[in-house]
């Protein structure tokens, strides 16, 4: 499909497999290789080949209820996995004084809810950790997510510059590859906020007033055609209100994880972004709040796509390319709509191509991608810590 000058495609499916792993004692049941990606707002889990789930779990609030939420995994279907891959965002938790507290305590109950099998957590070294050493080498454990990711990814892409683009609800993460591998200026995230690799903007959980300080508004009473008024710094709207106003994203009745509790549909988004402004639903008609979503959409996309542009000029120095080369471009995550959004409306001389993750595999995994990837390592990197196999 061609877009603003860009192609985009849909990639054939190139992991397929399934692993059926005979485990001694059980005869031949299927037991899945789970991979998990616990953040802060979410938990994401994926099985080896390809089901994923991803659950609304507001670590913050209750962490100790992280044992209860693993244990309720639908996609396990009752069983016990063979084998556990772990990353984690969720250390960064306020309930913890300290990031190192975070992830010790994220694996120690994800040990707790697996007793009985190996559960090995990445690293932005790229490799695995058994649990105690990921405990102990703490900054390397710590988001390490985005790695795994890129890590996965990067084999779709073998050789010259790319850029992985991953949207979620929360951030967004712009990885460049060399050659099919991670090779970011940035390894935890205060380096990544400083190198433009980790954006602190997603589709949904971003507030509002953390997009734009302030917004334009055509408004009589106050005098003026149009204004920009600041914002309230105040958590009253977020950015799943915004793209709900501006149909990216749809209505969700049974979505009440908003800034007010209220269901995330267009009446209660309206008044929300409403709130922003010190007003309601009432004081501003329709049509100036449409304005509004319309322009906060505007500036975080113009923001993403700033960072795109900065990753890009720094991917082809590292590959010691012209300034234009090609560069093949990824996309994944909830928001991977915004992503090619992103590239379409930019300057197509200079990127090769554009491919979404959700067409990698069998199933759609790019919402739990980071999840899906560390399944698919761990079996390919720590398939010794269970042996005997029967079949691979």
């Amino acid at each position: 499909m061609k877009v603003g000058g860009l192609f985009f495609y849909s990639m054939r499916p190139c992991f397929r497999a399934s692993h059926k792993l005979f485990v001694p004692g059980k005869g031949e049941s299927h037991v899945h290789i789970l991979g998990l990606d616990i953040g802060g707002a979410n938990i994401k889990a994926a099985t080896f080949d390809g089901v994923s789930e991803c659950i609304p779990f507001a670590f913050w609030k209750n962490p100790d209820g992280l044992v209860a939420a693993l244990q309720e995994l639908s996609l396990l279907e009752g069983q016990r996995p063979a084998m556990v891959g772990l990353t984690m965002t969720a250390e960064l938790a306020d309930c913890f004084e300290t990031r190192a507290q975070g992830v010790e305590f994220v694996i120690r109950k994800v040990l707790e809810v697996f007793p009985d099998c190996p559960v090995r957590v990445w690293m932005t070294s790229g490799e695995f950790a058994e649990p105690d050493d990921a405990i102990d080498l703490w900054t390397l454990t710590a988001a390490a997510n985005w790695h795994a990711l890129a890590t996965w990814a990067g084999r779709a892409v073998p050789k010259g510059p790319a850029l992985l683009v991953d949207i979620g609800s929360t951030t967004t993460d712009v990885i460049p590859l060399v050659d099919g591998l991670p090779l970011p200026d940035g390894l935890n995230d205060l380096q990544r906020l400083a190198n433009n690799e980790l954006v602190y903007s997603g589709v949904r959980r971003t507030p509002v007033c953390a997009i734009v300080p302030c917004v334009p508004l055509e408004d009589p009473s106050i005098g003026v055609k149009e204004v920009h008024v600041p914002l309230a710094a105040e958590l009253f709207a977020t950015a799943a209100d915004v793209h709900v106003i501006n149909g990216d994203i749809p209505e969700d009745a049974d979505d009440c994880d908003t800034a007010d509790s209220r269901p995330l549909n267009r009446h209660y988004s309206l008044n929300r972004l409403a709130h922003q402004l010190c007003c309601d639903s009432t004081d501003l008609s329709e049509a100036q709040l449409t304005g509004i979503a319309a322009y906060v959409g505007e500036q975080q996309l113009q923001q993403i796509q700033t960072a795109i542009e900065n990753r890009l000029t720094a991917v082809r120095k590292k590959c010691d390319v012209p300034k234009d080369e090609p560069v093949r471009i990824l996309i994944s995550g909830s928001g991977s709509w915004l992503a090619e959004r992103a590239f379409s409306q930019m300057d197509s001389q200079g990127i090769h191509s554009v491919s979404d993750l959700s067409a990698m595999f069998v199933r759609n995994v790019s919402t739990c991608a980071a999840a899906f990837a560390v399944a698919r390592l761990v079996s390919e990197r720590c398939s010794d810590d269970l042996l005997p196999w029967s079949q691979l």
